[in-house]
């Protein structure tokens, strides 16, 4: 039953690590928004705690976080406190990288290195110093400051090649240095010494209530579970117990020779790692389902209501087409043309990072500088946002402009179209909804009662 439990375990870190491998290299193909594949900080739980000081405070997203970051996040917090860091262990695509390395350095012979206690003491400590950098400086200076190091946003651009690479050496060089090289001779060099998340999650594990334990008396000291933890930790000497570093693994528990000499449970609850994993799974995917089943799941944010401190160009992304960025910003084509020095011929409804010759990184960088100036003396009130009323949303605009401003999937407001009568066949995405409307014999109010429907769901 124990090499099941673990083979459980590994099927379930392979997975995680396919799925999201894939779900890196499909935004990389497709891009992203409504139509596309969401960027990796909107699926990571580090990314909801960049950004919920700055949620909080002001209802502002940083830039590429979404409402799924923040939902992640509370899953992982709520499936900590509640089993231990059952995510490090069963969940984190990091961690099995690391986990992948160290096995792959074991088999060409590469020989374990034992870093000296009070040494590995000193060194654990650098993942609080990593946390104060990602989180405390992303609140700080209001945008994502890990991410130009960030290894998961590495791995998740690989397939971008080089030009990705030259963009973001250093996260490149942590990959590949701490997350994989390190790893071989030191398991889980990452998680041990420099995830932020991780040092996120310590405290909370260090309250949990579901943590391994060790009986004294019948312990017979082998040493099994000391080699086999992926962290260094020690259960023989109660070090696992009260170590905020355990990752819920039970691999010391699964090696004990002596049965109930090593636990995973509570004062009165004993539960097999298997069981562990499977209850905290059940807390990830349940508060996952909840949150698609209820609408509050979103994997892009909208612009606030509230403009101050608002810059329009934090909205725009390379899926983006030039019409969809006047959507979103107010401004015309023209204008958006003139404030990034773009050829005059520049099609208007490809996205800008498909668009030859154009890098749609420094035309935001541009739009950014264009609404921090005086030339566009925009009062907080007057920077462009979705209308309060829905019934006043322009027949010019598309709908997956309408999808960017408010957040919402287009093909959902198309799914409420479906069921007004006459509504068949295909309903484009890119063109206007007035030209949606009319040779269908309807009034774009149709269309608005459909996003009126859409948001209505999303908010039950």
């Amino acid at each position: 039953m124990k090499w099941k439990s673990r083979a459980i375990r590994y099927t379930v870190q392979i997975g995680f690590l396919a799925f999201l491998t894939y779900l890196g290299y499909m935004h990389q193909k497709l891009g992203g928004g409504p139509a596309g594949i969401p960027p990796v900080d909107a699926l990571c739980p580090l990314g909801g705690a960049e950004t919920i000081y700055s949620y909080l405070k002001s209802g502002v997203w940083l830039r590429r976080t979404a409402p799924s970051a923040l939902i992640l996040f509370g899953s992982v917090v709520l499936m900590t406190v509640l089993l231990g860091r059952v995510f490090c262990g069963w969940i984190c695509p990091l961690g099995t990288i690391g986990q992948l390395s160290a096995s792959i350095g074991r088999k060409i012979g590469l020989k374990k290195v034992e870093v000296p206690k009070k040494l590995d003491s000193i060194m654990r400590l650098g993942k609080y110093v990593v946390l104060a950098i990602a989180v405390l400086g992303s609140w700080y200076y209001g945008t994502l400051l890990w991410r130009g190091y960030d290894p998961w946003v590495a791995w998740m651009h690989l397939s971008a090649g080089w030009a990705e690479i030259e963009e973001s050496p250093w996260a490149f060089a942590i990959l590949f240095g701490t997350v994989i090289g390190a790893s071989m001779v030191i398991e889980r060099f990452w998680c041990r010494y420099l995830c932020p998340l991780g040092a996120l999650l310590s405290p909370l594990q260090k309250i949990s209530f579901i943590k391994v334990r060790r009986k004294d008396d019948t312990c017979v000291h082998c040493h099994k579970c000391g080699s086999s933890c992926p962290m260094g930790l020690d259960p023989e000497t109660k070090e696992v117990e009260t170590s905020a570093d355990c990752i819920a693994c039970g691999d010391c528990v699964e090696s004990c020779p002596v049965k109930d000499t090593l636990i995973m449970g509570s004062s009165r609850i004993k539960l097999s790692p298997l069981v562990v994993g499977v209850l905290g799974l059940t807390i990830f995917f349940g508060i996952y389902g909840t949150a698609r089943y209820t609408g509050i799941w979103s994997t892009t944010a909208s612009m606030p209501k509230t403009k101050e401190n608002v810059n329009p160009a934090d909205y725009v992304y390379g899926w983006m087409s030039l019409e969809q960025v006047s959507g979103v910003t107010g401004l015309s084509a023209e204008k958006l043309i003139e404030i990034g020095q773009l050829d005059g011929d520049i099609p208007r409804d490809k996205p800008l990072k498909s668009i030859e010759g154009m890098d749609n990184h420094i035309f935001t960088d541009d739009l950014k500088r264009w609404f921090d100036s005086d030339e566009a003396k925009l009062p907080s009130s007057a920077i462009p946002a979705p209308p309060s009323n829905v019934d006043e949303l322009r027949g010019s605009l598309t709908l997956t402009e309408i999808g960017a401003i408010y957040g919402i999937d287009p093909s959902d407001v198309v799914k409420h179209l479906a069921e007004v009568d006459l509504w068949t066949g295909e309903i484009p995405l890119d063109i206007p909804i007035k030209d949606i409307a009319k040779p269908r014999g309807e009034e774009v109010q149709v269309i608005r009662e459909a996003v009126k429907a859409t948001l209505a769901q999303r908010t039950l």
